[in-house]
């Protein structure tokens, strides 16, 4: 359940249209994690909003404008995001477990290392989306060829075996990925 503190503030940006008011906040409290769970958000102007480590869980985002926000490492689990726009939004390891995003616009949105397992992603536009080391391989629902292909780095990405053979690429790919990802943590 949403914090009322959160929802307040996040309401007062948005009827006054001015999100400068919730990242404000989010400067003066850059260790906390606000929770929206549950809140219906929809159709709402969060355009360039600090949203971070957000915790969305179950919220109805259906609709609304979160282009240019910066969602990384919130958890939209289970969250609705039907044709909301997420157009150039940092969502940097983000968790879309069993969300919604049909026919969401995600074009030049920063996927790197977001969780999709679950997701349904019918018609999402992913046109210019980063997928570099994007989880794409647990129970990702209608997910087309053509949807990653339009997507920069979906070699990089993650994927169930069906996908990978239907990408022409090694049925070993994920486990390439990971090792190299442990070999660059290694070496830091």
């Amino acid at each position: 359940m949403a914090d009322e503190q959160h929802l307040k503030l996040i309401n007062e940006a948005i009827n006054k249209h001015d999100i400068a008011i919730w990242n404000k906040w989010r400067q003066e409290n850059p260790d906390l994690r606000p929770d929206l769970s549950g809140t219906d958000l929809r159709r709402k102007d969060l355009k360039r909003a600090a949203l971070h480590k957000v915790i969305f869980k179950e919220a109805n985002l259906r609709g609304s404008d979160l282009s240019y926000a910066d969602l990384s490492g919130a958890d939209l689990n289970k969250a609705s995001l039907i044709r909301a726009h997420l157009g150039a939004a940092n969502l940097t390891e983000a968790d879309f477990s069993g969300a919604d995003l049909c026919e969401a616009n995600l074009s030049e949105a920063n996927l790197c290392e977001a969780n999709f397992s679950n997701a349904y992603l019918l018609g999402a536009l992913l046109l210019g989306a980063d997928l570099n080391k994007a989880n794409l391989e647990n129970n990702v629902r209608e997910l087309s060829l053509s949807q990653i292909k339009k997507a920069k780095h979906w070699e990089a990405a993650y994927y169930c075996k069906s996908i990978l053979e239907d990408l022409g690429l090694p049925p070993d790919h994920n486990e390439t990925l990971r090792k190299e990802g442990k070999e660059k943590q290694a070496q830091e």
